[in-house]
């Protein structure tokens, strides 16, 4: 997806990841959206509101055990037996205290929020922590290796047995605790599987030349990582706090239908761009190639799915949830707009890391977290009552990160000699095919479908759209035309994958 010709053993490496993480991807996101429909059609939104804010709590805490030992391990590209044995012990110590200050910390959490539920909650999702904790460093050996079929195979088999539970738990009224209990279970199976793949086993073998080095880089890491994940949720928690569970429900559902493609494609950018730059770090050329390559390739997937999504929102909603989500689609085609921008900015931290900036990002990832939440607060007391709170949060919030961001892709630009004349230059095709899209769909919406049922406007817009989408960037000459071709080859032939 995203190298140089001249590496014939990465590339055959890249191939058969690709392979394994598409398919595997694929069919279990499929799986995972066909679930979450008919999960949602049971529950109200309510349920997903106390499930964001529990979730806001065990995933900060996760990032802070994590320690950012994860992606140490894949950037030190020679750590001995000892030195990945006190990863494992770091961070399964580290985990086993978040989970017990979360579960003394819940009565306090659930009163300031005023959700009681989240009292009841808060503490069995917290067990989420341990079990992932023990297979960071299994995970991060075979990421190491590009071996991410089996990363995948892993995912795989925890979603096969957790998506028919989640289904037994909603069909028999469990509520919330059908999501709870969905979060558990995929996690631990998933850790099993990846211990089972990964050639290591944790010993008590403590020390080694350097662990200081490593920590002092994880560190920095997870600073980043943490801070960045505070930033992710604080939208979460003003919506929360300054309105009330079924409007934080909403916002959830919004949110996860419109990183629905971003959310699809940024864990496979990140699963294999992240070993891959670190492979090619010292090689400029190389890695600007590359990160060039991965920016064409991922706009042209998620920017007309954004903007496909914002468009036929309506229908959509209607359609998949059913009338009770409906008011969710003001939020939906706000949070389009920073989906789109998430799922390609994604890519710039692997350069930065791979080029040893940690320092900066970590410091980026504090700005953020002071003007991107303090803009979202401003935006909800002052014009929430004109435009709705959580509107207001939301369009506040977006407009201020994007501004931040340039920063960023400014700075990893600037570590692989490029620049943003020459960034416009590899994705302006992709930006004009999804501009003719989003002309024709309008302008078929307002001709030809006022009366239709929603189903058949849906399926009559989305085609219109894609076909629309795929004639004009064949119509331009783009290379994602070809880059696209030589990718999808690698997923659909396994052979080519293999060598």
């Amino acid at each position: 997806m995203m190298l140089a010709p001249e590496v014939p053993s990465l590339r055959r490496r890249l191939a058969r990841s690709i392979f394994w993480v598409a398919w595997s991807r694929g069919v279990l996101q499929v799986c995972y959206f066909a679930t979450t429909l008919l999960v949602a059609h049971i529950l109200v939104p309510e349920d997903y509101g106390v499930m964001a804010l529990a979730s806001f709590w065990t995933g900060s805490v996760s990032m802070l055990a994590e320690m950012g030992l994860g992606a140490a391990i894949v950037q030190f590209r020679d750590l001995d037996r000892r030195e990945i044995d006190t990863c494992f012990w770091i961070t399964m110590t580290l985990a086993t205290v978040g989970f017990a200050a979360l579960a003394l910390g819940t009565p306090l959490i659930a009163r300031w929020f005023g959700v009681p539920r989240l009292a009841d909650v808060l503490p069995v999702l917290s067990l989420v922590l341990p079990l992932t904790a023990c297979s960071v460093v299994s995970d991060s050996l075979l990421r190491k290796r590009l071996a991410l079929d089996r990363v995948s195979q892993a995912e795989m088999i925890g979603g096969v047995v957790a998506l028919p539970v989640m289904l037994g738990c909603a069909f028999a009224g469990l509520g919330v605790w059908t999501l709870v209990i969905g979060a558990l279970v995929g996690p631990a199976v998933r850790s099993i599987a990846t211990f089972g793949f990964a050639p290591w086993w944790p010993r008590l073998h403590i020390g080694g030349a350097r662990v200081k080095e490593v920590v002092r880089f994880s560190l920095a890491t997870v600073g980043v990582k943490a801070i960045w994940s505070m930033r992710e949720y604080s939208n979460t928690l003003i919506i929360g706090k300054i309105t009330d569970p079924g409007t934080l429900g909403l916002y959830s559902m919004a949110d996860q239908l419109a990183h629905l493609p971003g959310s699809k494609i940024s864990p496979v950018v990140n699963m294999l761009s992240s070993p891959l730059m670190a492979e090619l770090q010292t090689d400029i050329d190389a890695m600007r190639a590359a990160f060039y390559r991965a920016i064409r390739l991922t706009a042209a997937i998620a920017l007309p799915t954004s903007a496909g999504i914002a468009l036929v929102a309506d229908e959509a909603v209607s359609v998949l949830l059913g009338s009770n989500w409906l008011p969710s689609v003001p939020l939906l085609r706000l949070i389009c707009i920073y989906a789109a921008v998430r799922a390609i900015d994604v890519l710039l931290p692997p350069v930065l890391f791979a080029r040893r900036r940690q320092t900066f990002l970590l410091y980026y990832c504090l700005v953020l977290l002071i003007v991107v939440p303090a803009a979202a607060v401003l935006g909800g007391l002052w014009l929430g009552e004109l435009w709705g709170k959580a509107q207001a949060v939301i369009l506040f919030s977006t407009a201020v990160y994007c501004s931040v961001m340039t920063i960023m892709a400014k700075e990893a630009l600037s570590e692989i000699k490029g620049s943003f004349a020459q960034l416009w230059t590899e994705v302006w095709p992709v930006f004009a095919a999804t501009a003719v899209m989003a002309a024709v769909v309008l302008l078929l919406r307002e001709m030809l479908l006022p009366g239709l049922p929603d189903w058949i406007a849906l399926i009559l817009l989305s085609a219109t759209g894609a076909a629309t989408y795929v004639a004009a960037l064949f119509a331009i000459g783009s290379p994602v035309i070809s880059e696209g071709a030589e990718v999808l080859g690698w997923v659909l032939r396994r052979h080519s994958a293999d060598g």
